[in-house]
């Protein structure tokens, strides 16, 4: 494909033939000169920590996974987020929230108009406080028991937010798809769990941790 057509060229002036063939000199120069396929690119690194896939959020609640040591010795706890969640723009934030056990978490009204906090047990939506919010006011709640906790707004339905409480070192929200990632996790043998508000969809099992990255995936019980 890359040579000139010889049939094409009988009609033609003697300059014309030339100035083709120098065209097609071009031509096979660059087709000889065209690179071979380049490698593949290599496979990107595995992300760091211990990483994979639960299952996704269920009726608005993201899945949370956590990490135990399976043995005695202490571990250093892991921060989590800041036990403090607002009332601003008819929305709390954030909207998801880790609390360790035994923690205060403080519901502040940033807005103008009077809100509600009011928590309920994802397990049996047993209500743990309901109190009211005034423009610049603040409640606060002691946690200490461990799982999911709606919570919603009785004045506005649609501002709504999920805690969870743990006494686990490691833990962190899976994302709506249910991929997650935990970070600065040292090597050792460790019990991996998943918790969800679908009972249906959660799991337990021994994990071990040998390098910088360690994969696992889980699906539904």
């Amino acid at each position: 494909m890359c040579a000139p057509d010889k049939r094409r060229d009988a009609g033609r002036p003697m300059s014309a033939r030339l100035i083709l063939f120098g065209t097609g000199l071009l031509v096979a120069s660059a087709c000889s000169d065209a690179p071979a396929d380049s490698p593949s690119p290599e496979a990107a690194p595995a992300p760091q920590g211990v990483y994979g896939t639960a299952p996704g959020a269920f009726a608005g609640a993201p899945s949370v996974v956590t990490l135990r040591p399976s043995g005695s010795e202490a571990v250093a706890l892991a921060p989590l987020d800041t036990p403090h969640m607002d009332q601003l723009g008819l929305a709390f934030s954030p909207m998801q929230l880790l609390v360790r056990v035994g923690e205060t978490v403080s519901f502040t009204n940033s807005e103008t108009v009077t809100h509600n906090v009011k928590l309920a047990l994802s397990d049996n939506d047993s209500t743990v406080m309901d109190a009211e919010t005034d423009p610049a006011g603040r409640v606060a709640f002691l946690f200490d028991r461990e799982g999911g906790y709606e919570v919603t707004c009785d004045h506005h339905p649609g501002m709504r937010a999920f805690i969870y409480v743990t006494s686990a070192p490691y833990a962190t929200f899976a994302a709506s798809n249910g991929s997650f990632r935990i970070v600065d996790v040292p090597a050792g043998s460790y019990t991996f769990s998943v918790w969800s508000v679908d009972p249906a969809r959660r799991s337990e099992r021994a994990l071990d941790v040998t390098g910088p990255s360690t994969e696992v995936s889980v699906g539904p019980a």
